[in-house]
């Protein structure tokens, strides 16, 4: 087959592709729906993607037009720090607005550098590693936190790695791997290696019931699936930003249920969690036996906040948040399902092995491909396709502004297996 370009697709009409959809330009495609909240979906006028097609929202999010404008107004009042100006932050209204997408109370919650620093917060404040404490993981967790319970292990933690079957995390293999007395339990609620989700609820109520906390990594469910934290009764949740979140590097949210809060021992010291300070040391200040006295808000901010955070990213997140708001994710989900149906039915047919369960309703579809990098890079470079492609594996991923034409021209530019 000759090499596909964006220029020969959109010449090559319909008939030309066995089983793909009427050929139509990824840029001018007509939404897949026209009532309701999708009638706005795909909303590729939102974004500056140019000509190339992206199927790598799961890697990170392109930034929106509205969230750029954001990012500038900011940008405009730290470069210029006008007399009287009325530029606010409003860091509050970025935690507030994540609130509601994910069923949450604001104090509840903190900003944290990424979820790797939030997981290993809990870690710690946890007291781990104990020996002979057990944890229970899986093989689907991020995979940057493999060294984390491997060392954990290493240093005495009885830590259980429950396997997965056919893409998926049996409910009863955690259920014989939860044994009474477990410290923690640390999965991610959808696996950034092939989109499978937890029951959550359903792992909560075993972990609960045999004396263990859940920790959950959501970084590829907030904003892309509905997430309930209050209905799961999950302990901790955490999630950087710049992926489904439509945010930035450096900035994400560490989510503590209150009732939790008295498992934890204080480990993080931060300025940004003291809700009282006095000094008794220089000129005019009040005495005291100490050099000052102050206090830490009852609040997950005032459990995990450190020093100063990423503003870019609160100014971008506001305009994320909204946006996000605005399109509601169950229409998020229902475009996103739409497009991954169309592409794991093409990739069955075409030859692929599927790692993701063919009724995972997440924006994630890998395939397992040996030498896919090898084999694969090259023609996707010069077909302008932007996704995920590892050594034996590649993983697209799809957001509110992908059409069918993406998925269509995908499947043809990759060609049989």
């Amino acid at each position: 087959m000759a090499e596909i370009t964006r220029r020969n697709w959109l010449a090559l009409g319909a008939a030309t592709l066995a089983g793909a959809a009427a050929c139509r330009s990824p840029a001018s495609a007509a939404p897949v729906a026209t009532s309701g909240a999708l009638a706005s979906l795909p909303d590729r006028a939102s974004f500056g993607l140019g000509e190339g097609v992206y199927l790598n929202a799961g890697s990170q999010h392109p930034i929106s037009h509205p969230a750029r404008a954001s990012i500038e107004a900011y940008l405009d009042h730290r470069a210029e720090h006008a007399p009287g100006g009325s530029y606010e932050l409003d860091s509050s209204g970025a935690i507030e607005k994540f609130a509601r997408l994910v069923n949450a109370d604001p104090d509840e919650l903190s900003f944290v550098q990424s979820t790797t620093t939030a997981e290993q917060m809990i870690v710690r404040s946890l007291m781990l590693p104990q020996s002979g404490a057990r944890i229970v993981t899986d093989t689907l967790h991020f995979f940057g936190s493999v060294p984390l319970y491997l060392e954990l292990e290493k240093a005495g933690c009885d830590v259980a790695w429950v396997k997965h079957r056919d893409g998926r995390i049996a409910l009863e293999d955690m259920d014989r791997a939860i044994t009474p007395g477990t410290r923690l339990v640390a999965l991610s609620l959808v696996s950034t290696i092939n989109g499978f989700q937890h029951d959550l609820k359903a792992i909560c109520d075993l972990a609960h019931s045999r004396g263990a906390l859940v920790y959950a990594d959501i970084i590829h469910a907030a904003g892309c699936i509905p997430v309930d934290l209050h209905a799961t009764d999950v302990d901790f949740a955490a999630c950087a930003s710049y992926k489904w979140l439509m945010g930035d590097f450096g900035l994400g949210f560490l989510y503590v249920r209150k009732g939790a809060r008295e498992a934890l021992t204080r480990t993080q010291y931060g300025y940004y969690g003291i809700s009282s300070f006095t000094s008794h040391v220089y000129q005019f200040d009040t005495p005291g036996e100490d050099v000052a006295s102050y206090g830490f808000a009852d609040t997950a901010t005032g459990l995990f906040a450190l020093g100063t955070y990423s503003h870019t990213t609160v100014a971008l997140l506001n305009a994320s948040l909204g946006y996000i708001a605005a399109l509601g994710v169950d229409a998020i989900q229902q475009h996103a399902v739409t497009l991954t149906t169309r592409l794991k039915e093409g990739l069955q047919s075409q030859g692929y092995t599927l790692m993701t369960p063919e009724d995972c309703a997440t924006p994630l579809v890998a395939c397992s491909y040996q030498d896919a990098r090898t084999r694969l890079g090259p023609k996707l470079k010069a077909a302008s396709i932007t996704t995920t492609v590892s050594a034996h594996r590649f993983r697209p991923s799809v957001s509110v502004f992908n059409t069918a034409g993406d998925i269509d021209y995908f499947l043809a530019t990759i060609g049989p297996a």
